[in-house]
């Protein structure tokens, strides 16, 4: 017995450990902090989650905080594609959601000034902190101003099509295994300028400028969702989005496309985005998928 029991200890001594992925589960939902491809795979199937493509796509509250730790050890192929794709949507749509929470406050502030004359003091100040965020101006400063900086921010703040944020993050990382995908957590190539901060470019040891690190990948989405609300490359983006709520449509990423030539110095992009868009069936992601919580 007490051999059985000494064979028993240096079986379980020697047998390998099994890496579980590194997780938070809150408000329904699940933040993956580090995994490998596997154990992703494994949780979205867990979950049902599958390709986009398919109609009305339930998706859930996964988050993946940063690329899988193996994500390298494979070369790409169209279903790990499909994989980073799926890894990345729950993200958008998570920003997204934070976007239209702001639009939904624009509205209601404008509902009630047609409801009264005047706004409160706290509806102004919302309003002046969601102009400053989203780069809208006005030299107005009477009862004047607030007509005018509603108008403006309804506009700009405003979802970006998941299709479009996929299809790029997916081009400029090259699927996820670029050196900033991997090292700082940069989908889109951001740059800042005359700073320290940030990864110097391999290919210009010169260069005055240097490419954005973020804490994680949806830092990275809120970022680039952002800049296509405020940047003044995406006004002709903007104002076809603006046209499709217009005539009660959703904004939708194929039809977008078009605008897309100033996004990068690629040869073709906006042709290279839209081949994607229809590769991988991501117009689906403008129209059917939603979050739905966890238990």
């Amino acid at each position: 017995m007490k051999k059985l029991v000494i064979s028993l200890l240096i079986f379980l001594l020697a047998a390998p450990v099994i890496a579980k992925p590194v997780t938070l589960q809150k408000d329904r939902a699940i933040f993956v902090q580090s995994a490998t491809t596997a154990e992703i795979e494994e949780l979205f199937n867990k979950y049902n989650y599958t390709d986009v493509a398919q109609m009305e796509l339930a998706v859930p509250r996964i988050y993946i905080r940063h690329l899988p730790s193996d994500w390298d050890k494979d070369p790409s192929t169209e279903e790990k594609n499909r994989l980073f794709i799926r890894m990345l949507l729950p993200l958008v749509l998570k920003v997204n959601e934070e976007i239209t929470a702001e639009r939904n406050e624009i509205e209601k502030i404008a509902a009630d000034r047609q409801a009264k004359t005047d706004l409160s003091d706290k509806q102004k100040q919302r309003l002046n902190e969601l102009a400053q965020k989203y780069d809208v101006f006005t030299p107005l400063s009477d009862a004047t101003r607030w007509p005018v900086l509603i108008k403006r921010l309804l506009t700009k703040v405003d979802v970006v099509p998941p299709s479009i944020m996929l299809a790029t993050a997916s081009i400029y990382t090259e699927w996820g295994h670029s050196r900033l995908a991997k090292q700082a957590n940069s989908l889109y190539l951001d740059e800042v300028w005359y700073t320290n901060n940030g990864i110097k470019p391999a290919d210009d040891k010169e260069a005055e400028y240097r490419y954005k690190t973020y804490d994680s990948l949806e830092d990275s989405i809120a970022a680039r969702a952002l800049k296509f609300n405020t940047h003044i490359n995406y006004e002709y983006f903007r104002e076809m989005r603006r046209l499709q709520r217009e005539v009660d449509q959703k904004p939708y990423g194929p039809q977008m496309a078009t605008t897309m030539y100033h996004d990068s110095n690629l040869r073709n992009i906006a042709g290279l985005i839209d081949f994607t868009l229809s590769f991988y069936g991501l117009n689906n992601t403008d129209i059917a998928p939603h979050l739905y919580d966890l238990p």
